[in-house]
């Protein structure tokens, strides 16, 4: 298991005691009937962007994080979710099959839209 995000390099630090915020936009990255990833971002009053998640597990179990700057600031919201992406796949070995699918196509969406 790879215990390292590979977009750490986005994250900004957040050093001081903060509160979530209320998401501004959530992304469903997969809704199949066994497994539902969400992220969500939201911007701060400073510019930067947070996000936080919803993952509801196939045994059941669900997984929640309000967006919020104590998981990392970042420069634009996709740098938010590239970030989000990259914290899911350090799990990626507890996802279902189809589940890690959908991650790798979310991420692909994200880097190509760097492009255009």
């Amino acid at each position: 298991m790879n215990t390292k995000n590979r977009y750490e390099s986005l994250k900004i630090d957040c050093l001081e005691d903060v509160e979530p915020v209320e998401a501004q936009s959530t992304w469903c990255v997969t809704e199949e009937r066994d497994e539902i990833i969400k992220i969500s971002t939201s911007p701060l009053p400073d510019g930067y962007w947070v996000y936080g998640y919803v993952v509801h597990w196939a045994n059941g179990r669900t997984s929640v994080r309000q967006p919020t700057a104590a998981l990392g600031r970042f420069r634009s919201q996709r740098e938010a979710k590239l970030y989000a992406i990259g914290f899911m796949f350090l799990y990626l070995d507890y996802f279902l099959i189809e589940t890690r699918a959908r991650l790798h196509n979310g991420e692909a969406s994200l880097l190509q839209a760097e492009l255009f």
